[in-house]
């Protein structure tokens, strides 16, 4: 069960990748939580700069990672691939954030 996610790190030992993993889960969860907290404040106070900056920060952190591990180990998906739609959902969260900067949502 466990030889899946340890094939999407190159390289390293077993613990290398366990750490890997769990780094990649806390990141998941840190960015979840901060963009359902965004969230939350938008519905308090409906303001939609908060509905941008959780959409951002959702599209920044917690959707890549889950790219960079389901592509790969559920689907196959090449190196390049992975990549490609990490970094446009990271470019897309980097815009919706600089949206609620400077923009007038």
């Amino acid at each position: 069960m466990l030889e899946a996610p340890l094939q999407t790190v190159d390289g390293g030992t077993p613990t290398v990748a366990v750490a890997v993993f769990v780094g990649q889960a806390i990141a998941f969860v840190l960015a979840c939580w901060i963009a359902k907290r965004s969230y939350d404040g938008y519905r308090d106070a409906r303001r939609p700069a908060l509905l941008w900056l959780a959409l951002g920060i959702a599209l920044l952190a917690a959707v890549p990672t889950v790219v960079r591990f389901l592509l790969p180990t559920l689907l196959g998906a090449t190196s390049l691939t992975t990549s490609v739609v990490a970094a446009t959902s990271e470019i897309t969260g980097l815009t919706a954030i600089l949206y609620t900067v400077y923009g007038r949502p």
